[in-house]
């Protein structure tokens, strides 16, 4: 796993938690490199499972949740670190169309031996459905993701994760429009 997300997982428990906080998260990780990380480094992906489980215990939030609220900052992060991958887009549908193609491929140009999740993104009529699948199991911070590109973009859509999805390598996420509230 590039260092740039293990980094940026340190620097979100920082901001939403505490810098004592983020501390006591990588001492209780147990983590090899005392949890300093390079952004450009690889790293095992149990890192940052060990951290999103020690800070579930410190903050008796469930990892499910917790991974989901950091894939939803880490979008703005993205924004904010690789401007130039969302130049050109004005929303959330036409950018997630592209991530699997046209991002992810950026990504493994700079990085020959990034191993980048499966995004495969199906558009039918008003709905999109996005299917991730990667060898690590981070569909919780992939739902994230989407609803902070979809939250960056201001796109009138709400995300529902398929409950059939068949775990944390694997997952469906339906973008659709909100349904109309009955005023009941």
């Amino acid at each position: 796993m590039k260092g740039v997300i293990i980094a940026e997982m340190v620097r979100w428990i920082e901001q939403a938690f505490s810098p004592a906080i983020a501390d006591a998260v990588i001492v209780r990780s147990n983590l090899p490199g005392d949890g300093v990380y390079t952004t450009v480094g690889n790293y095992p992906h149990t890192d940052a499972l060990a951290m999103l489980g020690a800070l579930s215990e410190i903050s008796s939030k469930p990892v499910a949740v917790l991974a989901d609220s950091y894939g939803f900052w880490l979008a703005s992060r993205f924004m904010e670190i690789y401007p130039e991958m969302f130049e050109g887009y004005t929303d959330a549908v036409t950018f997630l169309r592209d991530v699997d193609g046209q991002h992810h491929r950026e990504v493994t140009k700079l990085y020959p031996d990034a191993r980048t999740p499966s995004i495969v993104v199906v558009i039918d009529g008003e709905e999109l459905t996005v299917s991730y699948g990667s060898h690590r199991p981070l569909a919780d911070v992939a739902h994230g993701l989407v609803r902070g590109y979809i939250d960056y973009f201001g796109d009138d859509l709400e995300v529902v994760r398929d409950q059939g999805s068949p775990g944390p390598h694997a997952a469906r996420f339906l973008v659709r429009k909100p349904a109309p509230q009955s005023s009941g």
